[in-house]
């Protein structure tokens, strides 16, 4: 499983990284737009299981992610970071039930919509910013996949005590510890390598453990939703991680405080 999950995650993400650099925006947007789609049907899946009703939302996904492009860009990440606000709240004050808002299936649907769209057009800012040297971008998605790896082996090795058993058994305290470690370690390097001044490299290791954070986050809802949903993958697209929500889940959460921080700092214009 090990090896299926290394060899999936090399070929995917060299792929994607390769259409990132040579793709230009609007080669990108589609790229990410096809990513978030698959995403949608998957999370369709987890509220109310159907092709017909699949298809009808991931259709809806996409008029609102073309929509949003006519949203000034902070609206769009500032409206998502007060939602994951809540999220934070449903994932760890409430665990293995569901809030009184989560039982209402319009919020259900309406979450997949926050949940995606501004990741992906907040992924799509960061390339627009300047397409031939997407630099913001990789940055983001290396600060993620390290968290998400190094939780991984770091669990795997050290893990003792459950962060959420109720929602996600496998995961532990040791491995989100030397997830953040390992965020904040590629956030001070991503800060210093792309010369972001205003922020250096004490920020940048800052900005990774808020990453980090907020990754945590974006997986455990996503975990939340399985479990409610009693399935274990959100689909079968990747070898060895599941469905392609799986992966994003917590690059949705990271994705709109990236953009916010380097907005405000004026990184981002």
């Amino acid at each position: 499983m090990l090896k299926e999950r290394l060899l999936t995650a090399l070929v995917a993400g060299s792929l994607l990284l390769a259409g990132l650099i040579f793709l230009n925006s609007l080669g990108v947007a589609v790229l990410l737009g096809a990513v978030t789609l698959l995403a949608a049907f998957e999370w369709s899946s987890l509220v109310h299981p159907g092709m017909a009703v699949g298809l009808a939302y991931t259709a809806l996904t996409a008029i609102v992610g073309v929509a949003s492009l006519a949203v000034p860009l902070v609206v769009v990440v500032a409206a998502a970071l007060v939602w994951w606000a809540w999220a934070a709240g449903e994932v760890f004050m409430f665990r293995d039930r569901a809030s009184p808002l989560w039982q209402l299936t319009a919020l259900k649907w309406l979450v997949g919509l926050f949940v995606l769209v501004p990741a992906w057009r907040g992924c799509l800012a960061l390339k627009m910013q300047d397409p031939s040297h997407p630099g913001l971008l990789i940055w983001l998605l290396a600060m993620v996949w390290a968290a998400d790896s190094v939780a991984y082996f770091a669990g795997r090795a050290f893990g003792r005590r459950k962060l959420a058993p109720l929602v996600s058994p496998g995961k532990t305290v040791e491995g989100a510890l030397g997830g953040v470690a390992g965020a904040a370690a590629v956030g001070g390097a991503g800060a210093w390598w792309l010369g972001v001044l205003p922020l250096g490299i004490g920020g940048g290791v800052l900005l990774g453990v808020a990453i980090a954070m907020l990754s945590i986050v974006g997986d455990l809802l996503e975990s939340k939703a399985k479990r409610l949903a009693s399935v274990k993958d959100s689909g079968r697209w990747l070898p060895g991680h599941g469905g392609v929500l799986d992966r994003i889940d917590a690059l949705t959460a990271a994705a709109p405080l990236f953009v916010w921080t380097m907005r405000d700092l004026g990184v981002l214009r």
